[in-house]
């Protein structure tokens, strides 16, 4: 009996884990999608992602620190070389994703916006029900 009781509670716990860790990993990927993004646009291609720091929480916001480093003439990103980086901020407050980047003055410019569509309680609709309405 016991053994059942351990097995269910350790199995709710891990299924736990498992959801926050599924979020923060889908906020993760976006952020560097979204930062990658914006280093193409800016024709800094050539840096490569070295690091993702978590920033302590603020008021309702998740906030993480992407450094991209410029690789030296090997190819080769290294930590003891002092090579050009770029600092961004992505922060994630309730609908909204903002990427900045860090500034030598420590203030940070917000280079990218986006607004999340509101989730909705709407039942997904079925391809097949609305191609048939839609021809009668």
């Amino acid at each position: 009996m016991k053994n059942k009781v351990l097995f269910i509670l350790c199995s709710l716990v891990f299924t736990g884990c498992q959801i926050t860790d599924q979020k923060t990993h889908q906020q993760q990927e976006i952020c560097k999608t979204l930062s990658e993004g914006y280093l193409k646009t800016q024709n800094q291609q050539t840096y490569e992602f070295w690091k993702l720091e978590q920033i302590p929480n603020q008021a309702e916001q998740n906030t993480l620190k992407l450094i991209y480093k410029k690789p030296n003439e090997n190819g080769l990103v290294l930590t003891g070389l002092l090579l050009p980086t770029v600092e961004l901020e992505c922060t994630l407050k309730q609908q909204h994703i903002v990427v900045s980047v860090a500034q030598p003055t420590g203030k940070n410019l917000q280079v990218l916006e986006v607004i999340l569509p509101k989730p909705t309680s709407d039942t997904p609709r079925n391809p097949d029900l609305v191609a048939r309405s839609e021809t009668q």
